[in-house]
């Protein structure tokens, strides 16, 4: 539950900046400055709260600073020192930090990323990231209102649909917070990718089919379906899963190739998208819902279910 946070504080603050920006708040002439100032107040608070942070127990075992280790261990457990489970968890992060010593390494390398154990959970992780930002999500929040307009509706309707697919999508977000460990992460991805595929087809029978009677409430409907089945799986599922995939002595590197990968597909895939449009007009969805289908069966294929199961049960069904 913890894992999906990230993607729940997004969609919060992409709603909440959007009805800052609304024409009845500060999205006038003389007040849109204050949109961009306004970001000063979480970077300030989050400064603020920096004392709040402490070092990776795992680090800290890293660079023989066992005592420090366990204190905060404890503290971000809330268990006490003796605990079973604190004792258990000390034990393999020395073991690791051990391990990582006699090897003469301080910690991973990338020439580790390309063996055994974390070649595997790489791919999978990497290939996950890919395929959420080539879904098209962001291509479907950044231009749903060419399509709305482009059907004729107004910019008072664009408006309200466009706040209630964010108001959708934190709802939907909060309901996949709920289903996490108790429907699955791979049937929530499977869910998702299935769901946005289905959307990105409505889509483009609504872009190929302009004044029709059933165009403007398809339109609407795609849309929405499309954000809110991204918001139940590939949302916070692709950034959950390579914490819980990867191994811990190269768990931090790994995922920072993996975050590294879904910034880089999201630049291609915003950057291409006019040129795709342009080229394929109403089918400008087609390459984005072949890339969920293609996805879908990779996720079926590759994917492991990580609901309540430990890394060493993890580790031992993507080693077969």
């Amino acid at each position: 539950m913890l894992g999906t946070a990230f993607q729940l504080v997004s969609v919060m603050a992409m709603f909440a900046a959007q009805v800052l920006g609304l024409g009845s708040m500060l999205g006038t002439e003389r007040l849109w400055p204050l949109v961009l100032g306004i970001v000063v107040v979480p970077a300030l608070l989050q400064l603020s709260l920096g004392y709040l942070l402490v070092e990776s127990p795992r680090w800290l075992c890293m660079v023989g600073n066992v005592e420090e280790a366990r204190h905060t261990l404890v503290t971000l457990r809330d268990a006490d020192p003796e605990d079973d489970a604190i004792v258990e968890e000390m034990e393999v992060m020395l073991q690791s930090a051990q391990a990582a010593k006699k090897s003469g390494k301080g910690g991973a390398t990338f020439s580790q990323l390309l063996k055994a154990p974390t070649a595997y959970p790489l791919f999978i992780s990497v290939c996950l990231m890919a395929v959420q930002q080539f879904s098209g999500i962001n291509n479907a929040f950044n231009f749903s209102s060419v399509f709305l307009k482009a059907n004729g509706m107004d910019d008072a309707a664009v408006q309200l649909i466009a706040i209630l697919m964010n108001v959708g999508n934190v709802m939907i977000t909060l309901l996949s917070v709920y289903l996490m460990d108790r429907a699955g992460r791979r049937v929530l991805l499977l869910m998702s990718s299935w769901g946005m595929f289905l959307a990105a087809l409505m889509l483009t029978v609504a872009l190929k089919s302009p004044g029709r009677t059933f165009t403007t409430p398809l339109s609407v409907l795609s849309v929405v379906l499309f954000v809110s089945a991204f918001g139940i799986g590939l949302g916070p599922v692709a950034w959950l899963l390579p914490a819980e995939i990867m191994p811990g002595e190269t768990r931090a590197l790994a995922s920072s190739v993996a975050a590294t990968t879904n910034w880089l597909a999201n630049f291609i895939a915003t950057q291409a998208f006019l040129v795709i449009a342009n080229m394929l007009g109403g089918f400008a969805f087609v390459p984005f819902a072949v890339c969920l289908f293609v996805g879908s069966f990779f996720i079926a294929a590759f994917v492991p279910e990580t609901k309540g199961k430990s890394l060493e049960q993890i580790q031992s069904e993507l080693a077969r």
